[in-house]
């Protein structure tokens, strides 16, 4: 069974950039991308929306500042 997770990058040249990543199997890695600068961003939060039933991931960048991870997270809430 296959689900789709919710992701929007914090911080770097994609921040507020969301997109949908296919899990093929639940007990899969998380999530991770490289983005424009060649920068890996991983997983730093997930949360099971109870309204849509939808699952939503924050990818952080190495160089996110606070702000910019909370101003995400206020997001995925």
């Amino acid at each position: 069974m296959s689900s789709q997770v919710e992701c929007i990058v914090a911080g770097g040249p994609q921040h507020g950039s969301i997109f949908w990543h296919q899990l093929d199997n639940p007990a899969a890695l998380p999530p991770a991308i490289r983005t424009s600068d060649g920068c890996a961003c991983t997983a730093a939060a997930r949360r099971v929306s109870l309204r849509d039933m939808c699952a939503r991931c924050v990818l952080l960048h190495p160089s996110a500042t606070g702000q910019q991870f909370l101003s995400v997270l206020a997001w995925a809430n």
